[in-house]
């Protein structure tokens, strides 16, 4: 192995991602060398979108995380571990609860015993998420009860996740691991390609396609723009006192309901698109909205982006895209 320069370097496992690309982009900004462990190929991913593979100080490694093989590829001088990589998306989720919960508990195992033998390491982020709450999960604080449902599949992802925050605190406080537990709140922007409320109803509103409400519509979200939540990200990389810590990142000013987000969207966009009630298609969270007030008194953490500017940044990012696919 080459002698360590004083770059100091970041491993992102899900790098090519929606979260972990963001973020590789601020790290690379920062002045850090940024290595992107994935599963996906860089074409049509966010990392792409944002132009990161030309960047000299950007590495992709192509692998999984719950393979042993990936982790002794890699080097040992990391000082920020980020493990985003995880199975996303409800209906995928439901499916294949088997593959969900082997790759988010079994991978997030190999990542941080893969960090013990890093000589330099400061911080191990470990992405969770805010359905550790359970369905209802109003101003939700990071002490709060976790409540994790059993009428469904579909909560594998939320239990998977359960048992990686315990994984994380169990290496920190047994092994020393520099961990910091990160639960976000519907985190939007552009070039986000995972199925999610934001991108679907603006793409079909983009179309003038009627907009599919789940239910009656009146579930509740806090919706974080990327900007913001990156931001918070880099503050639980910096900040001393995030080691050992767990926080929500989330935009608390930005709650509002899915019809309520949806009748956005279209005066936003200018669509003529209507809006459609249809099956809930199963149990879903009712109300998701996060405190905030940890993350603003130990990290200095407040969003800045409002509702209406993030989703008019995804609109203009979205017909951007569309017309240089209709130009190619």
């Amino acid at each position: 192995m080459a002698p360590h320069d004083s770059t100091p370097r970041a491993l992102i496992t899900g790098g090519l991602g929606f979260i972990g690309g963001w973020l590789a982009r601020r790290l690379l900004a920062e002045g850090y060398r940024v290595t992107a462990l994935d599963m996906s190929g860089v074409p049509g991913s966010t990392a792409e979108a944002l132009g990161l593979v030309r960047h000299p100080a950007f590495t992709v490694v192509r692998g999984g995380v719950t393979d042993p093989g990936t982790y002794a590829d890699l080097d040992d001088d990391f000082e920020v571990i980020v493990h985003a990589a995880a199975i996303l998306g409800v209906d995928r989720v439901t499916r294949q609860s088997i593959e969900t919960l082997d790759v988010n508990i079994r991978g997030t195992q190999l990542c941080l015993e893969f960090s013990r033998r890093q000589r330099l390491l400061r911080r191990f982020l470990l992405m969770s998420t805010s359905e550790v709450y359970g369905p209802r999960a109003g101003n939700a604080y990071e002490v709060s009860s976790l409540s994790l449902q059993t009428d469904s599949m579909r909560w594998s992802y939320a239990a998977s996740k359960a048992a990686c925050e315990f994984l994380g605190m169990a290496y920190h406080h047994e092994q020393g691991v520099p961990v910091t537990i990160v639960r976000p709140f519907n985190v939007y922007g552009p070039h986000r390609y995972s199925p999610n409320a934001m991108t679907t109803f603006i793409a079909r509103a983009l179309r003038g396609e009627d907009l599919d409400i789940r239910g009656d519509g009146n579930q509740r979200r806090s919706w974080c723009y990327i900007s913001d939540f990156v931001h918070g990200l880099l503050r639980c990389i910096e900040r001393p006192q995030a080691v050992g810590a767990t926080f929500n990142l989330g935009n608390d000013a930005a709650t509002l309901s899915v019809t309520e987000l949806a009748r956005r969207i279209v005066e936003l966009s200018g669509s003529a698109s209507c809006l459609r009630t249809v099956d809930g298609g199963g149990p879903d969270v009712l109300d998701r909205s996060p405190s905030i007030e940890k993350a603003g008194r130990l990290l200095g953490y407040r969003p800045v982006v409002g509702l209406d500017a993030g989703i008019a940044r995804v609109i203009t990012s979205m017909r951007a895209s569309e017309l240089a696919c209709s130009a190619a």
